[in-house]
């Protein structure tokens, strides 16, 4: 009878140890396809420090150039509650809360100094628990994407220039009210269909930044970049909302940690880095034009904000309060 207690004990010490113990795989997905663009480094770097900390409880595997679908269908698979991590951005998150549409607006921000302050606000707390009741929770913030710009076969100094002009954009509901506004004609695309698009002629143009247009080789299609910077991109990392909450805390503290540190090396590595790609273009042939009317775009672009759809009137002029606390 004893041998049998002492057999028992044994057994159940060894559940609880395989259950504290218990692995959980996330396969991360990103639309870029270059090992060598930050946001690819990061991933990795954030992916090796998890399963590092975490013992190895935690496995992440990098999945690039949309090998898991297109940014829409992987992020929609995220909140069904699919055991992923999505590299995505607000603009494409604004497909579930309309509101954070404008954290991917034209020239929203005013310097990366006010961004600090708002995704410290209670405004960006209010987005995130409204997106997480939508089944996605975020993991890393505001990890510096780049400024996006336009590459085209000719110079686009004016909105003007625009007129007319089929450009690819993200499917994000303020990229496709932005366009709209200076006259081009939108066209929603997977990032990995880009290079395509241009050497076919189904587009004309597309946007990035200059990381991203180089990373592709879109100067193989196009040799004209016009620095309109018309957006500060930040990446937002997401899981899904039933994933998260189902970790034991110590992982979850992990991943949100993790998230946090790797969000500011990006940012850094991300202006590090831009002017090298520039010159990258620039080398192979690339015009790089400087003399944009920029406050022609920023004026052009005011009315982008009111054609989201669903937006909350007034959220606008709350974003741009809580930067200027």
């Amino acid at each position: 009878m004893k041998k049998l207690m002492l057999a028992a004990a044994m057994a159940a010490l060894s559940y609880c140890g395989s259950a504290n113990a218990q692995e959980y795989s996330l396969r991360f997905s990103t639309s870029q396809v270059n090992p060598n663009e930050p946001i690819v480094k990061a991933m990795k770097t954030f992916s090796e420090r998890v399963e590092k900390r975490s013992d190895g409880r935690i496995a992440i595997t990098v999945m690039t150039g949309d090998q898991l679908g297109a940014q829409k269908k992987v992020n929609e698979m995220v909140m069904s509650g699919a055991s992923l991590l999505s590299a995505t951005d607000y603009g494409q998150l604004g497909q579930f809360v309309p509101d954070m549409s404008i954290l991917a607006g034209p020239y929203v921000y005013p310097s990366l100094e006010a961004t600090d302050r708002l995704f410290a606000s209670d405004l960006y707390k209010e987005l995130s628990a409204k997106l997480e009741a939508q089944g996605i929770k975020i993991i890393m913030p505001n990890g510096l994407f780049g400024y996006r710009h336009i590459i085209s076969n000719k110079a686009v100094r004016t909105p003007a220039d625009l007129a007319g002009v089929t450009i690819r954009v993200p499917s994000s509901p303020i990229m496709m009210a932005t366009f709209g506004s200076y006259g081009a004609r939108p066209t929603e695309l997977p990032w990995g269909d880009v290079y395509n698009a241009l050497q076919t002629g189904v587009v004309d143009a597309a946007e990035g930044p200059f990381g991203s247009i180089a990373g592709a080789k879109l100067n193989e299609t196009r040799k004209v970049v016009s620095k309109t910077g018309h957006q500060i991109m930040f990446t937002a990392w997401v899981a899904s909302s039933q994933f998260f909450n189902g970790l034991p805390e110590d992982l979850q503290k992990i991943l949100l940690e993790e998230g946090q540190t790797i969000a500011k090396e990006l940012t850094e590595t991300t202006l590090e880095t831009d002017d090298a790609y520039a010159k990258q273009l620039a080398d192979s042939g690339v015009e790089i034009v400087t003399d944009v009317d920029v406050p022609a775009f920023v004026e052009a672009s005011r009315v982008a904000y009111d054609k989201v759809p669903n937006i909350t009137p007034g959220i606008y002029d709350r974003v741009q309060k809580a930067m200027a606390e």
